[in-house]
């Protein structure tokens, strides 16, 4: 899951419509990335489990809210 979010992170940051167009996305998962401190082994994912759902699930719903963009 974190790999797919940090993908889609990247995604977003570079889409062509600039990263402005994603501000709660890129903002949730700002937050996300500060608590995970760069450590991706699987203690600290698990650790964290339940805030990467959260941010899966935060993304997921904003997009869906903004189906132009939802991919």
């Amino acid at each position: 899951m974190n790999k797919e979010l940090q993908e889609l992170d990247r995604a977003m940051k570079n889409d062509p419509k600039g990263p402005g167009h994603f501000p709660e996305p890129i903002q949730k998962m700002t937050e996300l990335n500060n608590t995970l401190g760069g450590d991706a082994s699987f203690e600290n994912l698990e650790k964290h489990h339940k805030q990467l759902v959260a941010t899966r699930d935060f993304i997921n719903t904003w997009m869906q809210d903004h189906p132009d963009d939802y991919r």
